[in-house]
């Protein structure tokens, strides 16, 4: 979005801010009709509190609404991805590699099991922060553009219920292997290799698996739809992440405060 274009939109959004308020517009647009739609918002307290939807002509309320459900989508959704895959992008790798770097020559089969899950959990981490940089890779190369459609909004969906189902089998892989990932972490700590760690990965790999009621209750709050089949699993949540999001998108019509 060019400088003048920028400067047309947001005289038109600071028309309907009230002056204890910030104003600003998204640099991506959905076209309605042969005209682009930008979302334009009001913040107080860091935090949205209305919304405009402005084009470089005329605004037309129903055009202005098709662009709101898919641009409101959009920002909340990409939001979420980058958000939360900038916290798990922030844990260094060697959380992970180096625990597993330790020989484990025990039969102990929790211990076993335990190394297993951790294992387990690293890969997660590896697909969740190889799909968090592709995302953001392409959410960058979707700026640029300016422009988005159904197949961007598909793909942020997609992507956002991956995100979940990620999250989802980590929280189930530290419930369910609770016990051995403990007996796993307490094994290491009496091998020679503990010593050569660092203080936080120590931290991290004892303190992974700690409190579980807190891990059941995270794992309950995503609310999934659960399935013994991933795929199936993946396809009934992402059914169910797009009625919720259409009963959200549909809420935020209320604050919309242009056009009326």
């Amino acid at each position: 979005m060019d400088d003048q274009t920028t400067k047309l939109l947001m005289k038109k959004v600071k028309k309907h801010k009230k002056w204890t308020e910030g104003a600003f517009v998204n640099p991506v647009y959905w076209e309605v009709n042969g005209k682009p739609y930008y979302m334009g918002g009001f913040t107080k307290n860091n935090e949205v509190v209305g919304t405009a939807y402005v084009s470089t002509g005329d605004e037309v309320r129903e055009e202005a609404m098709e662009a709101q459900s898919n641009l409101s989508l959009f920002a909340d959704l990409s939001s979420s991805i980058l958000n939360a895959g900038g916290e798990r992008l922030n844990i260094p790798t060697e959380y992970y590699t180096n625990p597993l770097n330790i020989p484990v020559s025990t039969a102990d089969a929790k211990v076993l099991d335990g190394r297993k899950a951790f294992a387990v959990l690293w890969e997660l981490q590896q697909k969740f922060n190889e799909d968090t940089r592709a995302y953001k890779n392409y959410y960058d190369e979707a700026l640029k553009i300016g422009r988005i459609t159904e197949e961007d909004v598909l793909r942020t969906q997609q992507t956002a219920n991956q995100m979940s189902m990620y999250q989802y089998t980590t929280l189930h892989t530290l419930v369910q292997k609770n016990e051995e990932i403990r007996s796993f972490a307490a094994y290491l700590e009496k091998q020679d290799g503990w010593d050569r760690l660092m203080k936080e990965e120590q931290k991290f790999v004892k303190g992974i698996a700690e409190n579980k009621d807190m891990l059941q209750k995270n794992l309950r709050n995503l609310d999934m739809a659960e399935h013994a089949d991933y795929e199936t699993m993946t396809a009934l949540n992402f059914e169910r992440m797009a009625e919720k999001n259409k009963k959200s998108i549909d809420s935020q019509k209320q604050f919309v405060r242009y056009p009326l």
